[in-house]
């Protein structure tokens, strides 16, 4: 059988495996899991089994980190949305805009 192939059946086992898996964790335990320096290294760790090649990994877990915390994220301002989007779906209600923020603090400076 193929080596790719073989490994792939056994990533996609290992990942519908892992949804019926319960593991009890402590309080102490899920605050560690949840912090994203883990999720990253776990994340990477996933990757790595993936491909068995560090420097794929490596770059898929920064292609990963780059799309979810900048391209992908409403609050930076590296985000691919447009303001227009973000208003309609109602992001920007729970946000405050970003250049009223600016004109806001600059007042609260110059009145100082």
């Amino acid at each position: 059988m193929d080596p790719i192939l073989l490994n792939s059946i056994s990533v996609f086992l290992v990942q519908i495996g892992s949804r019926f898996l319960t593991l009890d964790f402590t309080d102490a335990q899920k605050k560690l899991v949840q912090h994203p320096w883990v999720q990253s290294i776990i994340l990477f760790a996933m990757f790595y089994v993936s491909t068995r090649n560090l420097w794929i990994s490596f770059g898929l877990i920064l292609f990963y980190n780059i799309c979810l915390y900048f391209l992908l994220n409403e609050n930076s301002s590296y985000n691919i949305y447009t303001r227009k989007w973000l208003k309609e779906e109602g992001f920007t209600s729970s946000l405050q805009d970003k250049t009223n923020v600016y004109y806001k603090n600059m007042a609260n400076i110059v009145d100082s």
